[in-house]
């Protein structure tokens, strides 16, 4: 037979009242630091899957991923396309807006370097180009600091 459902007498390891029980401190995670490039700044989280210190990073974050997917668009056929179609009709209008003067001279035509279709870092914030070796063909990454910064997050995340 088990201890009855309303026990009379306490046992001497029970408290009597919850008011005499120590009350642990709530603990704290550990402090971060800001993942955007530019700002690593250290701040206590307030949540578990929080990546910067401030709404102005996350934002800034925002802005940076808006400006990779257009660069990983353009750099697309479909995207290459859409692009050429936007500069012939600005050229149209631009020709259409001005006055027929003299003939324009008839330049070289202009060459777009390879450097101009290199990849950016995937680090948040982090806008800086580098070419792709053919050592590394897969390099995400301008510097060893961006890819361990963007590391520490996924381990933490993954744990």
């Amino acid at each position: 037979m088990g201890p009855s459902d309303h026990p009379t007498n306490l046992s001497p390891n029970q408290a009597r009242t919850r008011s005499r029980q120590r009350k642990r401190p709530r603990r704290q995670p550990r402090r971060r630091r800001c993942l955007l490039k530019g700002c690593e700044k250290r701040y206590r989280p307030r949540r578990a899957r929080q990546r910067y210190c401030s709404p102005e990073c996350r934002e800034a974050a925002r802005a940076w991923s808006h400006w990779k997917a257009q660069h990983r668009y353009r750099a697309t056929a479909a995207g290459k396309q859409k692009r050429n179609g936007q500069s012939r009709r600005y050229r149209e209008r631009v020709r259409n807006r001005k006055p027929a003067e003299k003939q324009a001279v008839p330049e070289t035509a202009r060459v777009i370097s390879i450097e101009f279709f290199s990849c950016s870092c995937d680090r948040p914030g982090c806008y800086v180009e580098f070419d792709r070796t053919r050592r590394s063909p897969l390099r995400r990454f301008c510097l060893q600091e961006c890819r361990h910064a963007l590391e520490r997050v996924r381990e933490r995340e993954r744990r």
